[in-house]
């Protein structure tokens, strides 16, 4: 790597940051971007400067270096960490190699400490860089390492008919692929072009890069899968390996997605199935994902889509062709006003073309009145209120295709019109479920985004999303917000000790809580109430 790795580094004791700072030259290949006190601090820096690594010291007040670690790993995954300190290396051996730290320091440090170190960090990373995210390596590690007759297996099981498929899971069972051993989930994966750098060339690399770079992470986690190339996107299955795979796995997934956009400069979005056992609901699993990756605009569910956290959709009875259904779905969904107009007129004139009696309109009565009454019900529309009406009842009215077809190009611009009106409201809803949560449990000390998760059965990615784009913010800034916000009035209105407090306001450390009021308010709290009253 050509340019500087940035650090942050993260002490309670000015002196020792001082003195690791001044140790680390230019030539180390290192610059530090940063310094903290303690944990809370650093994760604002990590939020700003996106350090390759952080050293930190273990023993620090608020959060131990332990804790920011696991932070660290959870929301900032391709970031980093060496640890600073005194402690027997065997009293955190396990967890450091648990949450992936990648090397440590043991005080008191001297210049050649620093120098070993540091050379020694600087291969690590140099090699990581080079094996995981050089596009050119990545697509021949992949040309050398992965048989293609794998690949071609699983491909043709997705294509195959049902009699054919025994052939194929026969054909993966000889190469020891195995999918009766344990459930599983299935990833479908796509990666989103760059339509002003990419010709076709780049983006195949960059699918193969993405693939190895997500092999790395599964690899990492000690996940057993299976992955290939299909359909224009990377299928990944995963199997379950604990008591928490679903959980567990979400993190995995948001990594590969930070990853990717971080070393890759590649924007991927991942359709995740709901369980599955054995070869015969593989091609469920897969239809789950696909089904996930194309609603995900249509819903604002952000980069994870996970099938069981979107409304199914009903079974629907058409006879018009399947290329019209989907010409129909995809862009009532997805396309301007412009193109659903040019979709209908174009099925309108085959119609009118191929149309020879009065029969025909009822058929296409018929097909019309599902098309609209399955999006209704897809996007929880009262359809009664969008015509003004019983649907039957209006379309018995009519004589001809042309007012047939008028009728329907009108009735699905309405529904467009509130769907584009109604979808950001779902996100919000939720956001405002999570907010409502927060300020009702401000005050417990445990409360954490997995809580609220938890509580209200998202993904960690996506409540991460919501507060970003909806709020600007991250889950934990708003949350000491209105623990502060509650905090102030209380030293407005009531004589309780600061102690009691800061208690009340879900800080288990007084001296945390002054730390998290100064910096959010510009006084103490001390200082603040002697003010305000």
């Amino acid at each position: 790597m050509e340019e500087f790795y940035k650090m942050i580094l993260v002490d309670d004791e000015d002196e020792v940051r001082g003195r690791i700072s001044s140790k680390i030259s230019k030539e180390s290949g290192f610059t530090v971007v940063g310094a903290a006190g303690n944990g809370y601090d650093a994760l604002d820096l990590i939020e700003k400067l996106s350090p390759h690594v952080v050293l930190t010291d273990i023993k620090m007040p608020f959060i131990d270096g332990i804790e920011l670690a696991a932070t660290i790993k959870r929301d900032f995954p391709t970031t980093r960490v060496a640890f600073i300190t005194g402690y027997d290396e065997f009293d955190y051996a396990r967890e450091a190699i648990e949450l992936n730290v990648i090397s440590y320091l043991t005080k008191p440090i001297t210049q050649n400490d620093i120098t070993k170190f540091l050379k020694k960090l600087k291969i690590e990373l140099d090699a990581e860089f080079k094996e995981k995210y050089n596009r050119e390596a990545l697509l021949k590690r992949y040309e050398e390492t992965i048989p293609l007759v794998i690949d071609n297996y699983f491909s043709s099981f997705l294509i195959s008919s049902r009699s054919e498929k025994g052939d194929e899971i026969q054909n993966l069972k000889s190469y020891g692929i195995s999918l009766d051993d344990t459930n599983y989930i299935l990833g479908f994966i796509k990666v989103e072009k760059s339509a002003t750098s990419w010709d076709i060339m780049d983006f195949e690399k960059a699918k193969y890069s993405v693939r190895s770079a997500v092999k790395s992470i599964l690899d990492r986690y000690k996940y057993e899968y299976y992955t290939f190339l299909f359909n224009g996107g990377i299928v990944l299955i995963i199997k379950d390996k604990s008591n928490y795979f679903l959980k567990e796995i979400d993190s995995v997934f948001y990594e590969m997605v930070k990853m990717s956009e971080k070393f890759l400069s590649a924007k991927i979005d991942i359709g995740v199935s709901s369980l599955h056992r054995n070869f015969s609901g593989l091609f469920k699993a897969y239809e789950e994902a696909e089904k996930a990756i194309e609603y995900s605009k249509f819903l604002n569910a952000g980069r994870i889509i996970y099938i069981n956290q979107l409304e199914e959709n009903k079974p629907k009875v058409l006879s018009l062709s399947e290329t019209d259904i989907k010409n129909i779905e995809y862009n009532i969904k997805f396309g301007t006003e412009s193109e659903v107009r040019n979709v209908i007129e174009s099925i309108k004139l085959v119609a009118l073309r191929d149309s020879k009696s009065i029969t025909n309109y009822h058929q296409y009565m018929i097909n019309i009145m599902n098309v609209i009454v399955n999006f209704a019900d897809s996007i929880e529309a009262d359809l009664n209120s969008v015509i003004g009406g019983d649907i039957l009842s209006t379309m018995m009215q009519f004589s001809s295709l042309e007012q047939i077809f008028d009728w329907f190009l009108s009735t699905l611009l309405k529904l467009r019109e509130l769907n584009l009106k109604t979808k950001m409201t779902n996100s919000q809803k939720l956001l405002d479920n999570a907010v409502k949560y927060i300020d009702t449990n401000y005050y417990d000390p445990k409360i954490s985004m997995e809580t609220v998760c938890d509580e209200l059965g998202l993904s960690i990615s996506y409540m991460s999303l919501l507060f970003k784009k909806n709020k600007d913010t991250t889950f934990v800034k708003y949350l000491t917000k209105v623990r502060i916000e509650k905090a102030k009035e209380l030293l407005r209105l009531k004589g309780d000790r600061i102690v009691e407090i800061a208690t009340k306001c879900g800080f288990k450390d007084v001296y945390y809580f002054s730390h998290c009021f100064k910096r959010y308010v510009g006084l103490s709290p001390k200082k603040y109430r002697e003010e305000e009253i």
